[in-house]
């Protein structure tokens, strides 16, 4: 008998340090399991040893008892090539095969070596008629491919394959208005998300992650690794240990304000509504303060239940999760 009611998705996001498997609940607190990922099986936020994980995997969730439920797991955003189109309001037939010429023209590999989905955003009235804005998704086959053997492997059913920033945005951007930016700081990798209302109009990956602040305080405090990410959860080490990862952190961010604020906004000094912080390794102390100095909004962490003052690390990492776990429901 199942143990909880099917009216969501399992989410699964697979992690470079942690699998994180969850099952939403509004109202009420999720269900959440965090899995250490297995070593060298998943490198920069994205998977390479398909049977590592189902391997791994499977025991995890007969042990829970969640291997009865579908599952909807998360592609990284340096997996995937976004590009954005406009076209005439048409027929879904017609619109499929302009979709599919489009791509042809905008994506830099063949078609026929990828899967293509869409999401059609607003449709907005201009000279040349109802115009639709379209946002289009591609990945390569063999990403798709080790992501769904990793999951036939553990013995778990597919019901789709997300892409991480869709995922936050449905979970922590429900009726958004304005311009949001989400920024998921992982152990190897951040992404940084850029939405208006509820549309995603931009995303960015770049190698920087926890990880790197965890070796920095591990050479300066000669430490090993695991003592070093001790030190840092707890906050003990000095603010200077981290100065050239602030730096290399922040420069990438501002990167990405720059490329958005250059071809998506349409008023460059127009502050965010809201900036937003997820993932484990945005807990790191101080890294609010400094997103803060760079974007000029003060950021929220993005907590799914909390009853604590102050954000929690071991909350803020399932947000990806938790959105696939909505997928398909409005």
């Amino acid at each position: 008998m199942a143990r909880y009611s099917k009216k969501y998705k399992l989410g699964l996001d697979i992690g470079s340090s942690l699998i994180k498997v969850c099952l939403p609940r509004r109202p009420g607190r999720p269900e959440v399991l965090r899995i250490p990922t297995p070593e060298g099986t998943v490198s920069k936020g994205v998977l390479q040893d398909p049977e590592g994980i189902s391997d791994h995997l499977r025991q995890w969730m007969r042990k829970n008892q969640l291997d009865h439920y579908y599952v909807v797991a998360t592609l990284p955003a340096s997996t995937l090539v976004l590009r954005h189109v406009q076209l005439p309001r048409m027929k879904p037939r017609d619109l499929a095969e302009a979709i599919e010429w489009e791509a042809r023209r905008v994506l830099p590999f063949p078609l026929e070596e990828a899967q293509l989905d869409w999401v059609v955003q607003d449709t907005v009235v201009s000279e040349e008629g109802e115009m639709q804005n379209i946002l289009l998704v591609a990945v390569r086959d063999t990403i798709v491919e080790r992501y769904v053997q990793a999951i036939v492997g553990a013995g778990l059913k597919v019901a789709a394959l997300d892409i991480s920033p869709l995922a936050l945005g449905r979970w922590l951007l429900k009726n958004a208005q304005g311009s949001s930016l989400i920024i998921d700081i992982g152990a190897e990798s951040t992404q940084v998300h850029f939405f208006q209302d509820v549309k995603l109009m931009f995303s960015r990956s770049f190698s920087v992650g926890g990880a790197e602040a965890t070796w920095a305080i591990a050479t300066a405090a000669n430490v090993s690794f695991a003592e070093a990410e001790e030190m840092k959860l707890r906050g003990k080490y000095r603010e200077d240990w981290l100065d050239s990862w602030y730096r290399e952190l922040g420069r990438e961010v501002q990167r990405s304000l720059e490329y958005y604020r250059s071809n998506f906004s349409n008023n460059a000094e127009e502050p965010f509504e809201r900036v937003i912080l997820s993932g484990g390794a945005a807990m790191t102390r101080g890294v609010d303060t400094f997103i803060g100095e760079v974007t000029g909004v003060e950021p929220g962490f993005a907590e799914f239940y909390s009853k604590d003052r102050r954000p929690r690390r071991d909350k803020i990492m399932y947000n990806v999760a938790l959105g696939a776990g909505m997928w398909g429901r409005k």
